[in-house]
């Protein structure tokens, strides 16, 4: 199926009279008068506001996803039934927003609304407190992530995309929150295939389409468990080896990691955690397999870590914790 141009949508949403089936929306805009409007690769986002004054992210896809109507009527059930603290609850519209393109045919679209969300993405709080030094915060971040983790290993579920741009830090709540639910992995969704392979500087370098259960997420989030242990320890490897698309960690470092830099500098880190999930990161790289073994006892000793760095797997544990 093919889908609009954002610019379709754009022209839609500035002009929303007669264009919504059941939303009562309008744009907000910039300092230069235009629509407030991210973009991506299957999507827009815009920045609308309803009649009840609530701020939301009106998102409208450009691209076809497979089953996307029943893919994202999962999703939506799932938290609004979950009620999981890390998601945003979510309303999918299977035909909401009537469009007329030169590229696709007129008809009405779907669309999903969920509340906008101020905050600093996880790249982004993560860069801000290497500049800082703040090391006891970024202790905190791993802690938070690991607990995020966890929630999703529990309920047998996975985001499929997690990278640093994907997860938030409410600026409200001050918790972390996870965005763009195109490629998640749900029960309801077993058998599909996997609609998005997600960043490849946080991805298996043999994951494909044919990977879609609940193991989907192991590995980004040990890519993303390790970069902020590491980085309590030495800020200073976030400058060095962010690019904008990862944290620390790039593609190549997967592909060879015996050759990599950041692989043996990590492999001498004064903390002993950083040590071994340096080398269970090197292990999975190797690995046909795409699942993580151990991840679990990974991310429960995490919740336990300090800003000290351990020198036994029984120190840098927080006491309360003991």
């Amino acid at each position: 199926m093919t889908y609009p141009l954002i610019n379709d949508y754009k022209h839609a949403v500035v002009n929303p009279k007669g264009r919504f089936v059941s939303l009562d929306i309008s744009p907000l805009r910039d300092s230069r008068n235009a629509p407030i409007l991210l973009a991506g690769n299957f999507a827009g986002v815009f920045k609308v506001q309803d009649a009840k004054g609530q701020v939301l992210a009106l998102k409208c896809f450009t691209r076809d996803i497979a089953q996307l109507t029943r893919r994202y009527q999962a999703v939506a059930d799932f938290i609004r039934t979950a009620q999981s603290p890390y998601f945003l609850p979510m309303k999918f519209h299977p035909e909401e927003i009537f469009i007329t393109s030169s590229t696709a045919p007129h008809r009405d679209y779907p669309v999903a609304t969920m509340p906008w969300l101020e905050g600093r993405s996880l790249g982004a709080m993560t860069e801000a407190l290497c500049a800082a030094k703040k090391r006891q915060a970024l202790a905190g971040l791993t802690i938070a992530w690991s607990r995020l983790c966890q929630d999703l290993l529990k309920r047998g579920i996975a985001h499929g995309d997690l990278k640093h741009d994907n997860v938030f830090v409410s600026s409200t709540e001050g918790k972390l929150k996870l965005l763009d639910y195109d490629s998640m992995y749900l029960p309801k969704l077993k058998g599909l295939s996997s609609p998005v392979l997600g960043s490849v500087n946080f991805q298996h370098p043999l994951r494909n389409t044919k990977h879609f259960d609940e193991t989907i997420d192991h590995f980004s989030m040990l890519v993303i468990l390790l970069s902020l242990r590491a980085l309590v320890f030495e800020p200073e490897l976030f400058a060095q080896f962010h690019n904008g698309e990862n944290l620390i960690f790039s593609r190549e470092h997967f592909l060879t990691p015996e050759s990599a830099a950041l692989v043996a500098r990590l492999a001498k880190s004064p903390d002993i955690f950083v040590r071994d999930w340096t080398q269970a990161l090197v292990k999975a790289s190797k690995s046909r397999a795409i699942s993580v073994p151990g991840l679990a006892a990974m991310l429960k000793t995490a919740t336990k870590l300090d800003a000290t760095p351990a020198q036994s797997r029984h120190t840098g544990i927080l006491s309360f914790f003991s």
